[in-house]
């Protein structure tokens, strides 16, 4: 085991994000790219905290690497609601041996040794064995590998990032196999992304009698973030909520008509054709122009936002000068609060290209 004096010589430069210092080091992965969506994270937590009245936490950063985004929350609401819950506790994972060391030493650097605590597993093994009543799942790439343990593990809050937006948009055949999830390549393909991978999770969480209602989920550069209460249901209202907010998106081509399809009213439509014309069920004509129109998802068609719990965020991000990048996560929240719920929207160059006019 190294000394205390060896791991300060290899920790690299100390980061200062909002209240919190991190030591980080060359060969243990940090992005300052995602600063922004760790401000938002803090303002997201600190929110559900007080929203939901919590007296009592126990949080995991299942892929902590150096720390950074379970050490702020810590730092950042922990301590500054400590007279609020009663009890709080931290858990931040990362099975590389290195990343564990740097944990160890930015947990001492902020003195939290009291409410946190370095795990050096695979983050699986740990989500099967351990509940959570917050569980961030922040890989570098795809969250499929670790989502089935984050939606046994998980009692209240569920944060959820994916980097691999690639598939995810559509660019190319690998939403299916990592989604299970045929996506479409148009204009709105960060909606189509984000709306994706909540159905991903949404699936995931049922399968655990678990519900997710999405307080907020955006897009944004290389990522897709969720922030998701997720509660206990029993089977027969999974079975109503899978048939309601779980669907498809029918596009057209040739025309840009665009319709959501729930999987309540695709099984009516494919059990009211005879089998002959089954294939028309399945694949709808355009009632514009007449055209095969293309089919996307499964994926999430309800709201992607909790509105009220949108301002609780925003208050949240407003009164804490500390933010560098405040102004940008606000604006953030601002359009997340705002979204409309349709599970698309047209883009007006788009629609000039097809109409053979300049935007206005």
């Amino acid at each position: 085991m190294k000394t205390q004096s060896r791991l300060r010589s290899e920790a690299g430069m100390e980061i200062r994000e909002g209240r919190t210092r991190i030591l980080s080091p060359k060969d243990v992965f940090y992005n300052p790219h995602m600063e922004l969506c760790r401000d938002i994270d803090v303002a997201c937590v600190s929110a559900f905290c007080s929203f939901f009245n919590m007296r009592s936490l126990k949080c995991v950063d299942a892929l902590a690497a150096t720390g950074v985004r379970g050490i702020r929350i810590a730092c950042e609401v922990f301590t500054e609601r400590s007279d609020g819950l009663c009890d709080c506790h931290l858990v931040l994972n990362d099975r590389s041996k290195r990343a564990y060391e740097t944990i160890c030493e930015n947990i001492q650097l902020n003195k939290i040794d009291n409410m946190a605590t370095a795990s050096n597993e695979d983050a699986n093994v740990l989500l099967h064995r351990l509940r959570f009543d917050i569980v961030d799942l922040d890989p570098f790439g795809s969250p499929v590998p670790f989502l089935n343990a984050a939606c046994r593990s998980v009692r209240r809050l569920l944060l959820v990032t994916a980097t691999d937006t690639a598939p995810l948009c559509g660019a190319h055949s690998g939403g299916f196999l990592k989604y299970d999830a045929f996506p479409l390549r148009t204009e709105y393909h960060r909606e189509m992304a984000t709306r994706i991978l909540l159905g991903k999770v949404f699936r995931e969480l049922l399968k655990y009698r678990k519900l997710a209602v999405p307080l907020i989920c955006y897009a944004r550069r290389h990522f897709v973030r969720l922030v998701l209460h997720v509660s206990r249901i029993g089977a027969k209202l999974a079975e109503k909520h899978a048939m309601h907010e779980l669907g498809f998106i029918a596009h057209c081509t040739s025309c840009g008509n665009r319709f959501p399809i729930t999987l309540s009213s695709f099984v009516e439509s494919h059990h009211s054709v005879s089998s002959h014309h089954s294939s028309e069920a399945l694949v709808p004509k355009c009632d514009i122009c007449g055209e095969s129109m293309k089919i996307g998802g499964p994926l999430f068609l309800g709201d992607v936002k909790h509105r009220d719990f949108c301002e609780h965020v925003l208050r949240e991000i407003l009164r804490r000068k500390e933010l560098k990048n405040r102004k940008s996560a606000s604006k953030i929240v601002e359009r997340c609060r705002d979204e409309i719920e349709i599970p698309y929207y047209y883009e007006v160059h788009a629609l000039c290209r097809s109409l053979n006019i300049s935007p206005p």
